[in-house]
C-alpha cells in the first residue's frame, strides 16, 4: 500500500517534534525546516515545558526573526480557533487534543508574549554576544565592549595594514615584503591573511613563537634544509651511482638514436669536474620543464629495456632521486614564501587585534572564538553550571553550516542534558535539523564532515533518547524540477559531496502541479565577418557582442515576454508577474550587471544586484560631491558637479556661461552673480543654507536638511528615478551609524564611507513586484516560481591558498603558502589538490541549493567558453541530467542555433491558491530582519 507524500511527511515531523526525546533531522531543500523547528516549541510548550528554558539558535536575524513570527502567529490562530478546529491542529501536531491541552494552548500566546525579551530565538553569535556581556571577567573582557561594525572593521584592517608598510624597516621585513610582493597584490594578501585568521586560536598560539622558531619548523615540516643553492650543489656534487654510468653507456652504445644522444650527453656532464656541472641539464634529462619525470622510453627505448632491464631499472632510480631533489627545491622556495608571509602577518594580525582592544571591540569570529574558549577553559567550569541552569532544550537550525568552533560550543551547552543526575532532575533534550547537501559555506569555516561526525557523538551522548529522522519530502517544487534534481546527482561524479550516488529521491508533495525545466542550448561566441579583409581599416567599428552580453539580452526579452501577463502559473491560477521570477547567478560578474542593464532596457521591474556598493550610486556620488564643497568651496571641480547635478539644477550651458571668463574661484562667481538667473540664485541660496549649518549639526542632519527641507530628495529622484530612493536611505543609516561610532565631524564622514567602499547588502527577497537577481549563496533560503540559471559553465577559480601542515614528530600545524605551481613541493601539492576536491564537492552542493529554489519552473542556460565547456560545470552535469530524463526538444526561436530540451507536466489538481497547514508560508519580515545578517557573509 503506497503512502502519499504528505503522509510521509507529517509522519517524520511528527516524529521529529516529539518533546519527550532528542532529535537529529536531516531534511531536504523545501521539506519546511522552520515549520518544523517551530512545531518542535509548540509541542514542548504544550507538554508544559518553561518558554524561558528554551533556547533556538539560527545562524541569521531574518531567520530568528521569521521562526519568532510564525510561532507568534500560530499561537494568536489558536486563540481564536474553535474547539473542533483547534482539535485538528493539535492532531496535525501529533498532541493528543484533550480539553485541559485545548486551554493550555490557548494561553500559550498569552504567556509568550509577557516574557521579558521574548521567546529565546536568536542567532549563534547573539548568543556568544550575550554570555560574554553575563561574564566578561571570566572571558578576560572589558564589561563595555562593543561590537565592530563592518564598514569600522575594514578601515582598521587597512590601518593596521598600512601601520605595518610603515614599520617594515628591518632588513628581514624589507626581504619580507619584496617576496611576497611579488606574488600577491594588496588585495591577495589581505585575503591570505584573512584566510589565516579563520582558525584564529591555532595562528595566535603560532605567532606567540620566536620568529627563528616558526622558520626552523617550517623548514622541518618540509624536510629541508640551508637554501636552494646549497641543496642543488650537493646534489650536482655528488656523483650519481655506478649502475647509472654503466646504463647510460649501454645506451649511448645500443639504444635508440634519440635516447642514445641524450645518454651521450649525460656521460659528457658526467665527465666534467664536480664544480662545473650544471645541474639544471642533468634534471633536464630526467624530467620536464614543469618537474614531471620523462616518461620511460624517454630514457631507453622500449627494446634495449626488454633485453637489460637493469639498465632501465638504474636510470629510473636516478629519475627518482632527480625528482626528490627537485622536490626539495621547491620545498626551500615554499619555505621562504611561507616564512615571508608569516613575517608580514605578524605585526599586521598583532596591530589589528591591539586596534580592537584599545577600542574595546570585537567582531564576530571573536564572539564565537571567546565564547568557545571560555567554555572550554577547566577554571570557567562554574559559567556552565549557571548555563546549565538556564537551558533545558536546545534547538539548532541549519547545522550542515556550523563550524567546528561552534560545534564546541553547542557539544559544552549539551554535555549535561546526557551526564546523568544534572542540575535539575527533568526531561533535557537537543534537537538539530539541517541538510548536508546545502552545506555551502566553507569560506566561514563550515564543515560538511561535521554534520555526520556531531550526529554520532550525540547519538552516543542521548544513548536511548534519540531520533535519527529523513525528510524526503519537498513542499516547495513541483514534480519536473525535482525529478530533475534526482537525475543530475544520479551520476558518481555529479553526486561526490552531495549523496551517495543513486541514494537522492525527493517526494514532491505538490504532484499534480503543473510545473517545467527548459535547458536552452549554450550562447555561442560571435565571429566576425569572414569576407572581410584583415589587413582593411574598417570604417566603423564592427558592433560585435560577447556571448555573455547577448545571453543577457536574450533573457531580459523573454523575461519581458513571460511576465507581461500572458503566460499563466496553472499550478497559482495566476498570471506570472516579475517578483515571481529570481536569476541566480555564481558570482557578480560583468553578466549580473549586464542582465540588469537589459532588463530595465525591456520595461522590466528590475530590484538590482542583491548587494551595492554605495559610494559607486548616482545619487550618492552627487551627494559626496555636496559635502565636498561644504569641507571645501575652493574645489571647482566638484562645485561644477554638484551645479549640474540634480542637486544645483543648472544645465551644461548654464554652467559654462558663468564658469568661463570667470576671475576667482567658481563659488565666488556664483555668489557674485547669482541674481542674473534663476537657476544660480536657486543653486545659491541651496548652497548658502547649506554652508551655514556645516559646521554645527551633525553629517546625518546635514543631509536630512538637504534632501528634505531643501527638496533634494525630489530633485535626484525625479531625474534619476525612484531606483535612487534606496541609496539615499543607506547613504542616511550609513550617517547614523557613522555618528553612533564616531565624532560627528563631516570630513570624518565622508573619508571613513570612501575608505570603507561602503557595500551595502540588499535585504533578502525584498524588491516588491520586480525580478530578482542574486548570488546562489544569498538565495540561501529563498524561492521563486520561476528560477533562472545563466551563469552555468565556468568552474570555481583555483585560487591561492593557505594549507595547514601537521609536521612530523609532532608539534602545532604550521600554515604553509606556495603561491606557483612551480615552487610546491608533492607534500604541499597533495594538500592542495585535497582542498581542490572539497571545494569541487562545495560546487556541486551549490548546484544542488540553486535548482531546489525553484517552485513551478526553472530555466538553466549559459553562454559557451573560449576554452570549451568542462565537464564538471553545472551546464554539463545538467544537461547529462536531461538526457537521463529523456526530456523532449523544443522547436522554438532562438537568437542563435539549437535545441532547447523540456520536460513538463500539466495541471491535474486544483491550483495551490492558499497553502495548506503543513506548508505555513514564511511571513513577511520587518525591513531590518534582514539587513546585517550575523552569519553568511557573501563570498567576494
Amino acid at each position: 500500500m503506497s503512502t502519499s507524500p504528505r503522509a510521509v511527511a507529517i509522519a517524520a515531523q511528527n516524529a521529529a517534534s516529539d518533546p519527550g526525546v532528542s532529535a537529529f533531522v536531516s531534511a531536504s531543500a523545501g521539506s519546511g525546516k522552520t515549520k518544523l523547528l517551530t512545531d518542535r516549541v509548540l509541542r514542548l510548550l504544550l507538554a508544559g515545558e518553561e518558554p524561558t528554558r528554551i533556547h533556538c539558535l539560527t545562524y541569521t536575524r531574518a531567520a530568528a526573526a521569521e521562526m519568532a513570527v510564525r510561532l507568534h502567529r500560530r499561537l494568536g490562530v489558536w486563540v481564536t480557533l474553535p474547539d473542533e478546529k483547534l482539535a485538528r491542529e493539535l492532531t496535525g501536531l501529533g498532541v493528543e487534543p484533550r480539553g485541559a491541552t485545548l486551554e493550555k494552548a490557548r494561553g500559550l500566546f498569552a504567556s509568550v508574549l509577557d516574557l521579558p525579551g521574548g521567546m529565546r530565538i536568536g542567532t549563534i553569535h547573539a548568543f556568544c554576544e550575550s554570555l560574554l556581556r553575563r561574564f566578561p571577567v571570566e572571558a578576560a573582557l572589558s564589561p563595555r565592549f562593543r561590537l565592530l561594525e563592518e564598514t569600522d572593521a575594514a578601515l582598521a584592517w587597512r590601518e593596521a595594514r598600512e601601520g605595518m608598510l610603515q614599520h617594515a624597516f628591518t632588513p628581514a621585513a624589507r626581504e619580507a615584503l619584496e617576496q611576497v610582493a611579488v606574488f600577491a597584490l594588496t588585495g591577495q594578501f589581505d585575503a591570505l591573511v584573512q584566510a589565516l585568521q579563520r582558525d584564529r586560536d591555532r595562528l595566535a598560539g603560532l605567532l606567540a613563537l620566536p620568529e627563528a622558531g616558526v622558520e626552523l619548523a617550517l623548514r622541518r615540516a618540509l624536510g629541508v634544509s640551508g637554501d636552494e643553492a646549497a641543496v642543488v650543489a650537493a646534489a650536482a656534487v655528488a656523483p650519481p651511482p655506478a649502475a647509472v654510468a654503466e646504463a647510460l653507456r649501454l645506451v649511448a652504445e645500443q639504444g635508440s638514436p634519440t635516447v642514445a644522444e641524450g645518454a651521450r650527453a649525460s656521460l659528457e656532464w658526467l665527465a666534467m669536474p664536480a664544480g662545473e656541472r650544471s645541474w639544471s641539464a642533468w634534471r633536464g634529462r630526467f624530467l620536464l620543464d614543469d618537474g614531471t619525470p620523462r616518461g620511460p622510453t624517454k630514457l631507453v627505448n622500449k627494446v634495449l629495456a626488454a633485453r637489460r632491464p637493469e639498465a632501465a631499472a638504474a636510470l629510473l632510480a636516478e629519475q627518482e632521486r632527480v625528482a626528490a631533489v627537485d622536490d626539495a627545491c621547491r620545498a626551500v622556495k615554499t619555505a621562504l614564501a611561507s616564512v615571508a608571509l608569516l613575517r608580514l602577518a605578524r605585526p599586521l594580525v598583532a596591530g589589528w587585534t591591539a586596534a580592537k582592544a584599545t577600542a574595546d571591540r570585537l567582531d564576530y569570529e571573536d564572539l564565537i572564538h571567546r565564547t568557545r574558549r571560555l567554555l572550554v577553559d577547566p577554571g570557567a567550569a562554574w559559567v556552565l553550571y549557571k548555563l546549565d541552569g538556564g537551558i533545558d532544550h536546545l534547538l539548532l537550525d541549519e547545522v550542515q553550516d556550523t563550524a567546528p568552533a561552534q560545534w564546541d560550543i553547542v557539544g559544552k551547552l549539551s554535555e549535561e542534558f546526557f551526564a546523568g543526575r544534572g542540575a535539575r532532575e527533568r526531561t533535557r533534550t537537543l534537537f538539530a535539523v539541517g541538510d548536508r547537501k546545502q552545506s555551502i559555506y566553507s569560506f566561514q569555516g563550515a564543515d560538511p564532515a561535521g554534520f555526520e561526525t556531531w550526529r554520532a557523538t550525540l547519538r552516543a551522548r542521548a544513548a536511548g533518547g534519540w531520533r535519527d529522522v529523513e525528510v524526503p519530502v519537498s513542499f516547495r517544487s513541483t514534480t519536473p524540477v525535482l525529478e530533475l534534481v534526482d537525475a543530475v546527482f544520479q551520476a558518481p561524479e555529479a553526486a561526490a559531496g552531495v549523496a551517495v550516488p543513486g541514494t537522492l529521491r525527493h517526494l514532491a508533495n505538490r504532484a499534480g502541479h503543473a510545473g517545467g525545466v527548459e535547458l536552452w542550448p549554450l550562447t555561442p561566441a560571435t565571429k566576425p565577418p569572414e569576407d572581410e579583409d584583415a589587413w582593411q581599416v574598417p570604417e566603423r567599428t564592427p558592433a560585435l557582442k560577447a556571448p555573455p552580453q547577448r545571453l543577457a539580452e536574450a533573457l531580459a526579452q523573454w523575461i519581458a515576454g513571460q511576465t507581461a501577463g500572458g503566460v499563466m502559473l496553472p499550478a497559482r491560477g495566476r498570471a506570472l508577474r516579475p517578483g515571481d521570477v529570481l536569476v541566480l547567478v555564481r558570482r557578480r560578474s560583468a553578466f549580473a550587471h549586464a542582465l540588469v542593464r537589459a532588463l530595465k532596457a525591456e520595461g522590466v521591474p528590475v530590484a538590482g544586484l542583491d548587494r551595492m556598493m554605495l559610494t559607486e550610486q548616482p545619487a550618492v556620488a552627487d551627494l559626496l560631491a555636496l559635502a565636498d564643497v561644504l569641507l571645501l568651496p575652493e574645489d571647482d571641480l566638484q562645485l561644477a558637479a554638484v551645479l549640474t547635478s540634480p542637486l544645483g539644477g543648472l544645465s551644461d550651458e548654464s554652467l559654462m556661461r558663468l564658469a568661463m571668463g570667470r576671475h576667482g574661484t567658481l563659488w565666488q562667481a556664483l555668489v557674485r552673480r547669482a541674481a542674473e538667473r534663476p537657476d544660480w540664485l536657486a543653486a545659491h541660496a541651496f548652497l548658502s543654507e547649506l554652508f551655514a549649518r556645516a559646521d554645527y549639526v551633525t553629517p546625518h542632519a546635514l543631509l536630512v536638511d538637504a534632501l528634505g527641507r531643501l527638496g533634494g530628495r525630489s530633485r535626484l529622484l525625479a531625474r534619476l528615478g525612484t531606483e535612487a530612493a534606496e541609496p539615499i536611505a543607506e547613504l542616511l543609516n550609513k550617517a547614523l551609524e557613522y555618528a553612533r561610532n564616531h565624532p560627528p565631524s563631516l570630513q570624518g564622514f565622508v573619508q571613513w564611507l570612501r575608505q570603507s567602499g561602503a557595500e551595502v547588502k540588499r535585504e533578502a527577497g525584498g524588491g516588491g513586484d520586480a525580478v530578482r537577481v542574486m548570488t546562489v549563496h544569498g538565495a540561501k533560503g529563498l524561492q521563486a516560481p520561476l528560477v533562472v540559471l545563466p551563469d552555468t559553465t565556468a568552474l570555481p577559480p583555483d585560487e591561492e591558498r593557505v594549507v595547514w601542515v601537521e609536521p612530523g614528530g609532532g608539534g602545532p600545524a604550521l600554515p604553509v603558502w606556495a603561491p606557483l605551481k612551480t615552487m610546491r613541493p608533492r607534500s604541499v601539492q597533495d594538500a592542495l589538490d585535497s582542498l581542490r576536491a572539497a571545494q569541487m564537492q562545495e560546487f556541486r552542493r551549490l548546484l544542488y541549493v540553486a535548482l531546489t529554489r525553484a517552485e513551478d519552473r526553472l530555466l538553466v542556460c549559459g553562454w559557451e567558453p573560449s576554452r570549451g565547456l568542462p565537464a564538471e560545470s553545472w551546464y554539463a552535469l545538467v544537461r547529462e541530467g536531461f538526457a537521463r530524463l529523456g526530456a523532449e526538444a523544443v522547436a522554438e526561436a532562438l537568437p542563435w542555433e539549437g535545441t532547447i530540451l523540456r520536460r513538463a507536466c500539466p495541471q491535474t489538481r486544483a491550483p495551490q491558491i492558499t497553502p495548506t497547514v503543513t506548508e505555513t508560508p514564511a511571513a513577511p519580515l520587518p525591513r531590518w530582519a534582514g539587513r546585517a545578517p550575523l552569519w553568511r557573509p557573501e563570498p567576494p
